[in-house]
């Protein structure tokens, strides 16, 4: 499959490879772990290929960071693309909600990740910091669109709104209430709030 390939578009296939891996491997283990051997073994090359695409363990968890926060944002873009900006923000709240409580392997770690770039991996707080800066513009942006289309009112400060529905999306991220149904309860009081607040 990779024979043929210029040796760039193979590197970038492998290093694509390693990281789904990765992604994969720590999200079934759990806690903080990572075993450059296991990840490499599971697509069929030597721990060194992880090292050469990734410099360290911070690196490779760096880069697993970056791209579940990818993955999860181009679900909740997808959500929140189309109808009025209020449509839009509330669809990004009801999916993001969703998401946060499915209780799958993949968003335990994205969770995992968050918390531990403000508690052991400092190298993580530069990238959540960033996220959450997007996070907000977003959503200060869809807050706006529906001012200029009227589907939301003109008094309120946009910027405030997009900082509380990020700060509130992001405290039911962490909080992830049990059982699941408990989340899904409080993220549709949430819903119904913002909708009477809109």
């Amino acid at each position: 499959m990779l024979c043929g390939m210029p040796s760039n578009v193979r590197s970038k296939e492998t290093r694509a490879r390693l990281l789904d891996a990765a992604i994969e491997r720590m999200a079934e283990q759990g806690g903080s772990a990572v075993n450059f051997e296991a990840i490499g073994r599971s697509v069929g090359l030597t721990q060194g290929a992880l090292y050469h695409h990734f410099g360290s363990v911070d690196g490779l968890v760096e880069e697993v960071f970056k791209e579940a926060v990818r993955r999860h944002a181009a679900l909740v873009v997808a959500a929140s693309s189309t109808g009025t900006g209020r449509d839009r923000l509330l669809g990004l709240v009801d999916e993001s909600a969703a998401l946060y409580g499915s209780g799958s392997p993949f968003y335990r770690l994205l969770l995992r990740l968050h918390v531990e770039a403000g508690v052991n991996r400092p190298c993580l707080a530069p990238i959540a910091r960033k996220v959450q800066r997007r996070q907000r513009e977003y959503m200060t942006k869809l807050v706006t669109e529906g001012q200029l289309d009227g589907s939301i009112r003109a008094d309120l400060d946009a910027e405030r709104v997009g900082q509380m529905v990020n700060a509130t999306l992001h405290g039911l991220l962490v909080a992830q209430l049990e059982p699941p149904t408990d989340q899904k309860r409080v993220a549709d009081g949430f819903a119904w709030l913002l909708d009477e607040l809109l």
